[in-house]
């Protein structure tokens, strides 16, 4: 099941604790910036008191912000999964590789590819949304005209079987309400997995074509053999593990944490058990982004090598090595794994 985790840990072996910190690291400094940020366009905004110019500047401060999200926070952001395929392919990486997209002409490609994926997201979005509300009339309408019955009925002649009726009704409903909103995020889930996909294209190939990246993505995720459904529900059930841990942990620490209140009154000693409770979930969570992140990678090179292999089966087999590294690029868009353009 855990094919692809397995996959990446073993690829990336003893590289858990510096990808982790590299990552923590970043994510530190990505935050501080985009506060800094917020907090220095925020500044002119107590001269405009209680004025109307004040609401339209706080609209200028989101649009400002969004456009500090496009132009620094996805690119910074892409330099992360840089320390989690360089740990994978064997290569030397550091703090320096989260600005690997501002290098060698990639700001640009990396900017584009972000408008692009923003855009094709809300489009996507909208669509599923709007799928998922007719979805949602068009199953709940019978049992509200059934509920609506049910009650009409028994406003006439009330009796046990009839509200016992209604109560089931209502459960039914329920059930098939709970099972439509997690089926509602597998195509979010996929469409995750995808976008992910197509930034890992141009972390291997920065320089390729923007749109080549999409047909890439698309082509890894579903054209190379590979088992999507081991990955989706793999990541699936390590999130649901860790958050019904989550509660399980919160269940039994605050009993626990009841207890040793009762019998000792050192707020000291609980706030010390509740710290390193919270420091050991926080470690899990960290660790289990690590390896979801990290099977979508294994996910991708594998994906990666089956493409090379089928460009490359149909060469002659008197070719010389530069013909059929350009044919390769031609049949899927990619030079092989060992010939890439950084």
């Amino acid at each position: 099941m855990f094919q692809y985790q397995s996959l990446f840990r073993k690829n990336a072996s003893n590289q858990a604790g510096k990808i982790i910190g590299l990552t923590i690291l970043a994510g530190i400094f990505i935050t501080i910036s985009f506060f800094a940020v917020f907090v220095i366009t925020m500044l002119p905004a107590f001269s405009f008191g209680d004025s109307a110019w004040l609401i339209l500047y706080v609209f200028f401060i989101f649009f400002l912000l969004f456009l500090f999200s496009v132009f620094v926070i996805y690119p910074l952001s892409i330099g992360i999964i840089k320390f989690f395929t360089s740990a994978y392919t064997g290569e030397r990486y550091g703090f320096g590789d989260l600005f690997f997209v501002f290098k060698e002409r990639r700001y640009g490609k990396a900017v584009k590819l972000t408008l692009l994926v923003f855009i094709g997201y809300i489009i996507i979005n909208l669509g599923i949304s709007l799928l998922m509300q007719l979805l949602f009339t068009v199953v709940n309408l019978p049992f509200s005209a059934l509920l609506g019955g049910l009650s009409y009925e028994n406003s006439i002649e009330s009796s046990a079987a009839m509200i016992t009726g209604q109560i089931g009704v209502f459960i039914l409903m329920a059930v098939i309400n709970l099972i439509l909103i997690l089926v509602m995020y597998i195509p979010y889930v996929l469409l995750m997995i995808y976008m992910f996909l197509i930034y890992l294209v141009y972390v291997d190939q920065p320089h390729i074509p923007t749109v080549d990246k999409f047909s890439i993505a698309f082509k890894v995720m579903f054209q190379a053999g590979q088992s999507l459904m081991r990955l989706f529900f793999s990541n699936v059930l390590l999130l649901g593990g860790v958050t019904i841990l989550y509660f399980v942990f919160m269940l039994v620490g605050g009993i626990l944490i009841g207890f040793m209140a009762s019998a000792m009154d050192s707020g000291l000693i609980i706030g010390l058990i509740v710290a390193i409770t919270a420091l050991l979930f926080f470690i899990l969570y960290i660790y289990v982004m690590y390896l979801m992140v990290g099977s979508i990678v294994a996910f991708y090179y594998k994906g990666r090598d089956i493409l090379d292999g089928q460009a490359a089966a149909p060469a002659p087999s008197d070719a010389g090595e530069p013909e059929t590294r350009d044919n390769d690029f031609k049949e899927d868009g990619l030079r092989p794994l060992n010939d890439r353009d950084y």
